[in-house]
């Protein structure tokens, strides 16, 4: 059996501070590949790093839009540079979130439109992040009708998702998932098709049903991946070849190795 976590951060604390134990324990869970994605500059550098160093992590390179200030003078070109190391395995994680404080709609969406059109250029998957925005987030993504991507823990309902599923995008389920009481999220884990589905676990910012918010780890994507056998019927060795099947194929990991 082997599983993929396409959402973690391991630049982060407290993980970055126990990579090696982490990735031990990740292992030991079934867990082999992980998409390490930035959200800023630095981030972004460190993760191609770590990616660089550890033939099971990958990067992805990209400005969240928390990270987004008027001071952060968003510049493709140092994306591009990132990129040109043939490193980056996919560009995120970028979106609209509209959940923060004083938030301003202009530049999070001239952001994303510019990152969009990088990976449009780079021919990279995107990584999306969405709060409270997933109507003029799917309008921006109708415009880029080349670039497909996963919308990382996903929360938008059913009907949402029906609509980015038409885009061509698959859809990422975390430690929501395996919360009894996540109605939204399960009902749309059971409609997703199965070549659509990704694992993930935000590690360490989402938890779970037993892990607290800020504890989880890779390895917590054993959780998530029995959550969804169990939603959809699925024997848990079935579930872990058909979503690293799908990582495979959007994040084109067999180029790669």
């Amino acid at each position: 059996m082997k599983l993929f976590d396409t959402h973690c951060h391991l630049t982060d604390p407290p993980l970055a501070k126990d990579l090696d134990g982490v990735l031990q324990r990740a292992v030991s869970s079934g867990v082999e590949g992980f998409i390490v994605p930035g959200y800023d500059l630095v981030s972004s550098r460190t993760a191609c790093r770590l990616a660089s160093a550890n033939p099971s992590i990958y990067a992805a390179i990209g400005l969240h839009p928390a990270w987004l200030t008027p001071a952060s003078n968003f510049s493709p070109e140092s994306f591009r540079q990132l990129a040109r190391l043939r490193i980056p395995v996919a560009i995120g994680e970028i979106g609209l979130d509209y959940a923060l404080k004083d938030y301003s709609v202009l530049p999070q969406t001239e952001v994303l439109r510019a990152q969009l059109e990088l990976a449009t250029i780079l021919s990279l998957p995107v990584i999306i992040h969405c709060r409270r925005a997933f109507e003029p987030l799917f309008l921006i993504l109708r415009e880029f009708s080349g670039v497909v991507g996963v919308l990382h823990a996903y929360g938008g309902g059913p009907q949402l998702a029906e609509k980015f599923l038409s885009l061509g995008y698959y859809i990422g389920f975390g430690g929501g998932l395996t919360r009894p009481q996540a109605r939204k999220v399960r009902e749309t884990a059971l409609m997703v098709p199965a070549d659509r589905i990704l694992l993930e676990t935000d590690a360490p910012y989402i938890g779970s049903h037993t892990v607290a918010k800020g504890k989880s780890e890779p390895r917590d994507v054993l959780a998530v991946a029995l959550a969804l056998a169990g939603l959809r019927s699925w024997e848990l060795a079935e579930t872990a070849a058909l979503t690293m099947a799908n990582a495979s194929r959007l994040f084109n990991l067999k180029e790669r190795i």
